[in-house]
């Protein structure tokens, strides 16, 4: 199997579960939100877009693993797909249309595929490993801005942050006061995307889960850019990407911080 046929299932998979995100925006029921723990949430939109982007990627590949946000799965096998039915769901409750499905394909540990679908915007972004990075069909390629006053840069942290939230300040200052922006858009794989076609020029993120980053990184390195994990594949883990231009400067304030 080709990673045409990957991409091309990863595309329709995210297009499913935005039908149903479009169906609920700004349309859901106080009875229809659920709190999963403190400040942590889920809806009925979050669920039957897993469940239908769940069942499209195992009708076509019904031996791989599918690890979803919502319903979890087996990280086991060589072929290991992570979708989030909603990136940005605080975003999606609240109206805000900074929101989106990723879906990402992970090949013995290396992720591979991604797609990333903007309901809102009835924007997708895609990208195969020596495929490149595209939005709606068209190439897209990272910032090629050198100075650092003119770059902006998209950040993030958890609302349930199981580290000292003044280590992020501490990192956030730092890059704010060298950068020309910061912005909180909160939704990683969208930001990832925003990357990938030169709005942003890095990205540091923080507490994260595989299925965040997995599509987003794919298109963020088929667009130019560079992007590393702290702690691999594995929740909890922080992402770093940025051009080539600004990712060096980023990665050693995160690194020297965290201690990485």
């Amino acid at each position: 199997m080709s990673l045409e046929n990957f991409l091309q299932v990863a595309k329709e998979a995210s297009l499913i579960g935005g039908l149903v995100l479009k169906e609920y925006f700004r349309k859901l029921l106080s009875n229809q939100v659920y709190f999963k723990g403190e400040k942590d949430v889920v809806s009925e939109a979050d669920k039957k877009a897993e469940e239908r982007i769940r069942d499209y990627i195992l009708k076509h590949f019904p031996h791989h693993s599918v690890v979803g946000e919502e319903d979890g799965g087996s990280t086991f096998g060589e072929a290991v797909w992570y979708i989030d039915p909603l990136d940005g769901t605080k975003n999606f409750l609240c109206g805000f249309p900074i929101f989106g499905v990723s879906v990402g394909l992970v090949l013995e540990g290396k992720p591979v595929v991604g797609a990333v679908y903007l309901p809102y915007f009835n924007s997708l972004y895609y990208a195969g490993e020596g495929l490149g990075a595209y939005k709606d069909g068209k190439r897209i390629q990272v910032s090629t801005r050198e100075e650092l006053r003119r770059m902006s840069v998209s950040y993030g942290f958890p609302s349930r942050a199981k580290r000292n939230l003044n280590l992020y300040w501490e990192i956030f200052k730092e890059v704010f006061e060298k950068v020309g922006s910061m912005r909180r858009p909160g939704a990683a794989a969208v930001d990832l995307c925003f990357l990938a076609e030169g709005v942003f020029d890095g990205l540091i993120e923080f507490e994260l889960n595989p299925w965040d980053v997995v599509a987003g990184m794919v298109i963020v390195k088929e667009a130019g850019g560079i992007a590393e994990l702290t702690k691999g594949l594995n929740n909890g883990t922080d992402v770093v990407a940025g051009t080539p231009n600004l990712f060096p400067y980023l990665w050693e304030v995160v690194k020297l911080k965290l201690g990485v």
